[in-house]
């Protein structure tokens, strides 16, 4: 393997008919469009926040039966595919921000956060969970413990079962069946597929140091059953404005395809490639150790703004240029690639221009917590520098016209400021691009799709 990610190195940027080359086992070769392609379901829901499997710190929390309960906010969207547990079929959301496989078993404890008063009748929403045992038995310990960046966790154990995504079957595989939970989930999905790296699978509990093991993802491209790179191209579709809150709908074009590329239409001179970092590569972890463990690329630059605007003094001490009337800054920050997150969340100085930057400029609106503007704003242009492509975000995935204010005037922005990483790219961003994800050569590609 070393030899081959050398050779192709030293090539550099190649192409085979305008589609990006790759370096495998068997030298470069381009990305092909794969068979093993699930197509994923599109699901709007409430939202809640985004997922990450970054160990928060333990927080208090009482318990009570699960039962139904109305969720309320402005609208989040997930991708669902269906995977096969030894002969049981579940529903689960895919993550590229986790790495571990779990569900709920048949009967699970849906519990209240301590913040949330005894009166609060907690639903976690969360489809029929898996019934009867596991064929390849559990284990004692460890428990299967994970808490997410939005406060939510799962609690319960670790066995092992097949688990069969499309048509490719990881035997024997260790999963997490959850039992006890605080969850916000969109009453379809009974769990996660998570897609990241095994270091991930080693933050379970409190003392953080477990011996990871191998996730779905690689189990199955270290068994040859698929290469080692799976990409993603996520729909949206147009017209929906006003469809009750929790419908599903079923997008053309949205897709896992493992092994390989999905059944899209790209721009294929838009091909771009960047190197997947290490855990240490954001300060926030604070981890020392530089094992890969998400999909963490650092952008080059990013461009916002309208042809009229001018960069400041101020602007251009911080690194940015005007380009074709458009600011370029050039700061360049770590950002995870993350298909749970329904929203980009980036730094505060460069979101503020973003929001300042619409017409009429964008406003916090306090009771979503969010950034709104009018729905019939003019949107900016925003985009992220990735090798010598810009890729830009859709104005309907920057001013998001299904997720409005409760006075239906105001539509919520696809971008969201943070003061502090980790940063993240999400569907807002993912919804205009095929992400490959190459594990074998360490590295992300993405291309433009076309119009859809």
């Amino acid at each position: 393997m070393k030899s081959s990610i050398l050779a192709f190195l030293a090539v550099g940027v190649a192409h085979s008919a305008g589609r990006l080359l790759h370096a495998t086992r068997h030298g470069l070769v381009p990305d092909t469009v794969t068979s093993n392609v699930i197509p994923m379901r599109k699901h709007i829901v409430p939202s809640f926040g985004h997922r990450s499997s970054v160990v928060k710190p333990v927080y208090r929390r009482t318990a009570d039966v699960n039962h139904p309960a109305n969720l309320t906010n402005v609208h989040d969207v997930y991708y669902i595919v269906d995977i096969v547990v030894g002969n049981q079929t579940l529903a689960v959301s895919v993550d590229t921000g986790s790495s571990d496989t779990w569900f709920v078993s048949d009967y699970f404890e849906c519990v209240r956060f301590w913040w949330q008063g005894p009166e609060y009748k907690p639903n976690c929403g969360l489809a029929d969970g898996f019934t009867g045992n596991l064929s390849g038995g559990v284990l004692d310990n460890p428990p299967f413990v994970r808490s997410y960046m939005d406060t939510t966790f799962v609690s319960g154990y670790y066995g092992f079962e097949d688990v069969t995504v499309g048509s490719i079957t990881a035997k024997n595989q260790r999963v997490g069946v959850v039992n006890y939970t605080f969850w916000a989930g969109d009453g379809l999905t009974s769990g996660l597929l998570g897609l990241g790296y095994p270091f991930m699978t080693s933050l379970d509990g409190a003392e953080q140091n477990q011996a990871p093991y191998d996730p779905v993802f690689t189990t199955m491209w270290k068994n040859k059953l698929i290469d080692p790179l799976f990409s993603i191209a996520l729909s949206r579709e147009s017209g929906d404005q006003g469809e009750p809150d929790g419908e599903v709908r079923t997008p053309e074009g949205s897709y896992l395809a493992l092994g390989g590329l999905p059944p899209v239409e790209v721009d294929e001179e838009s091909w771009a490639r960047t190197k997947i970092h290490g855990v240490d590569a954001i300060p926030e972890w604070m981890f020392e150790q530089s094992d890969l463990g998400l999909y963490i690329i650092k952008p080059d630059s990013w461009v916002y703004g309208r042809e009229t605007e001018d960069v400041t003094p101020a602007e251009a001490d911080q690194g940015a240029v005007m380009t074709h009337g458009l600011t370029t800054n050039t700061t360049q920050f770590p950002v995870l690639i993350d298909v749970g997150a329904t929203l980009s969340l980036l730094p505060k100085g460069l979101v503020q221009k973003l929001y300042a930057a619409f017409d009429p400029p964008a406003k916090y609106l306090s009771t979503n917590g969010l950034f709104f503007a009018l729905c019939n704003a003019t949107i900016p242009k925003f985009g992220v520098n990735i090798g010598e492509n810009t890729f830009y975000f859709a104005p309907e995935d920057l001013l998001r016209q299904t997720a409005r204010d409760p006075s239906g005037e105001y539509c919520r922005i696809g971008v969201t400021d943070v003061n502090g990483g980790p940063y993240v790219l999400g569907v807002s961003f993912l919804s205009s691009v095929v992400a490959v994800f190459d594990i074998e050569n360490t590295e992300m590609r993405f291309a433009s799709r076309t119009k859809y």
